[in-house]
């Protein structure tokens, strides 16, 4: 894992991850292309795309976070 130091002050990063509350589960959010679009069973539609998950970093000095979907 590569040390990361923070952007605005530089101070070190720490990784981690956002987390998604889902119904009666829990899941890593991920990134997907485009505006979202509303459904009445889904809650938003994501057909022919792609989700990719979001790697964050959250600075352990001014809690800044940087997030990336490297897919």
């Amino acid at each position: 894992m590569a040390q990361r130091t923070c952007p605005k002050c530089q101070s070190s990063m720490q990784e981690g991850w956002v987390l998604d509350h889902t119904y009666g589960s829990r899941a890593v959010s991920s990134w997907v292309e485009g505006e979202p679009k509303k459904s009445i069973w889904v809650g938003v539609k994501i057909e022919g795309k792609t989700p990719i998950e979001i790697e964050s970093w959250r600075c352990t000095r001014c809690g800044f976070i940087e997030q990336y979907a490297k897919g």
